[in-house]
């Protein structure tokens, strides 16, 4: 057995939620013959191993829930405990990019959320932040002709989102930072833009700009977005943040 399959045994067994499992498949993955397999096991149950585990799991739940405070301080502490602890048994936590892990993390917790509920539209803005802003490190304005996209598909930015509040957001986060109970959920969807091309990330949307980036989850060509009513100057400007992009 290598020193790197040694190594790769025990960073496995570090995380893992059943060690046993996770020594019975690595016996196989790695031919581990019986006394170096004997080796582990003592290594892997025993007090040391398992105080490192414990401190290792510690820190995963710590860095998960500071990337989601104001999603997860709408939540009971059950709720908080059940879902940071269920990612990080999953493997969450620890991976070095942190955005993105941010980002994925709270699209897992909105999973778990009533829709709609304002819990779920601060989660997907928490969310939509997190991508919009890992995407704007990178991105760079399209140069835009007026024959731009003319039988080129074009699909939903993958650094954007659309994010539905139920009540005026400034009344929402007025009452979130007052500790005061939530507003009453409404009837009406206020639409924010997320896009890697906004001056600050965000912006109010419109119902036809909203309308236009879902439709969008279908990848679909300038021509045919205009002819279901779709104006060319409304899409070259959902381009030009983001918001949109060519497949």
């Amino acid at each position: 057995m290598s020193l790197l399959a040694h190594q790769t045994v025990l960073g496995r067994c570090l995380r893992s939620s059943d060690m046993e499992r996770t020594i019975a498949e690595a016996v196989h993955e790695f031919a581990i013959d019986r006394e170096r397999l004997r080796e582990i096991g003592d290594l892997v149950r025993g007090a040391g191993f398992g105080f490192t585990r414990q401190v290792q799991r510690s820190w995963c739940m710590g860095r998960t829930a500071g990337a989601a405070q104001l999603t997860l301080s709408l939540l009971t502490i059950e709720q908080r405990r059940s879902l940071v602890g269920d990612w990080v048994d999953g493997g969450g936590g620890a991976a070095l990019d942190v955005t993105s892990e941010a980002a994925a993390f709270l699209a897992f917790v909105g999973r778990h959320l009533p829709d709609p509920s304002h819990e779920l539209s601060v989660c997907r803005m928490e969310e939509a932040a997190y991508r919009a802003s890992a995407a704007a490190a990178s991105f760079t304005p399209p140069v835009l002709t007026l024959s731009d996209g003319r039988g080129v598909p074009l699909r939903q930015g993958r650094g954007s989102m659309i994010v539905y509040f139920f009540t005026d957001p400034r009344r929402l986060f007025a009452a979130i930072t007052a500790g005061e109970p939530l507003p009453a959920l409404g009837k009406k969807g206020f639409p924010y833009l997320f896009a890697p091309g906004l001056a600050t990330l965000r912006r109010v949307a419109s119902c036809a700009e909203a309308r236009l980036w879902h439709r969008l989850e279908v990848p679909t060509s300038v021509p045919a977005l205009r002819a279901e009513g779709f104006s060319r100057r409304r899409v070259m400007a959902l381009l030009a943040v983001g918001a949109i992009e060519r497949c």
